[in-house]
């Protein structure tokens, strides 16, 4: 399933709605030379790396609308885990997070956070660099440590090259997870990451669970420090609230597609 959502929905919010609440800002991940490596893809490419990584590639294109981001997090409510409205509350799901990604859960075990223990014989092995040269390339962000994501971009771009794209294809999942489903640094893939990663890729478990926890996780340490930042899951978060406000999206078989369907009619209700 290809997603190329570069929605032009303007997200307003009402000062006198958001007074007083928490300071929550959300920001994207370098995006930029992804997308660009991407196009390096053929239709063939594209459809092997779904089968393999779900809608990783759809959700690349979606231009994350951070106001909306920052808006919805003010109606967090931290003991219902929920967001509650005037009239109503929306909780993200599983399931739904389940559809926006791509990946089933049925088959494969949830994803199990092994602590900041880098597998750096196992990702070597599955992105074909030498155990050795690998560890070189790692450096410590704070007390974490991880791969700078320019590494892996020239890397990439190596890689096309040589027309080696089944490496290609790994190694671009790797800054995905990284950049868009568990970042923590911007520019930089850590611990966190490549372990979820090398889960899906080495132990067959689904990340499905983790990206949601991570939500949730983040929201919750926003309003206990009375402010912070969003950088987790933003695309899957934007997916997931634009297809719940979009007319007849509550009953859609996978709020993507909806949403695709649906992109003429969202520019034209503001304008």
């Amino acid at each position: 399933m290809e997603i190329n959502m570069r929605s032009e929905v303007k997200w307003v919010s009402s000062s006198g709605i958001l007074k007083g609440r928490i300071n929550i800002k959300a920001k994207e991940g370098n995006m930029d030379g992804l997308r660009e490596l991407v196009k390096k893809m053929n239709t063939t490419q594209k459809d092997a790396f779904r089968r393999e990584y779900g809608n990783l590639l759809g959700l690349i294109e979606v231009e994350v609308q951070t106001s909306a981001i920052t808006t919805l997090a003010q109606y967090y409510d931290p003991p219902l885990r929920c967001f509650t409205f005037r009239d109503f509350q929306l909780v993200p799901t599983v399931e739904e997070f389940e559809q926006i990604l791509g990946i089933p859960l049925e088959g494969r075990t949830p994803y199990n956070y092994l602590g900041q223990y880098i597998p750096v014989l196992q990702l070597a092995r599955i992105i074909k660099i030498h155990p050795m040269q690998l560890e070189r390339e790692f450096t410590t962000r704070g007390k974490v440590r991880g791969l700078p994501q320019r590494y892996l971009e020239q890397y990439l771009h190596r890689l096309a090259e040589e027309e080696r794209w089944e490496t290609f294809m790994d190694v671009l999942a790797l800054l995905l997870y990284g950049v868009m489903l568990f970042p923590n640094f911007k520019n930089f893939i850590d611990d966190a990451a490549i372990n979820a990663f090398v889960g899906y890729k080495d132990r067959s478990e689904n990340p499905v669970t983790a990206v949601l926890a991570e939500v949730y996780g983040t929201l919750h340490h926003c309003y206990e420090k009375k402010g912070g930042q969003m950088l987790c899951c933003l695309p899957m978060l934007y997916v997931w609230f634009v297809s719940r406000v979009i007319e007849n999206a509550l009953n859609a078989t996978c709020p993507v597609d909806e949403l695709l369907q649906c992109k003429p009619n969202m520019k034209g209700t503001n304008e």
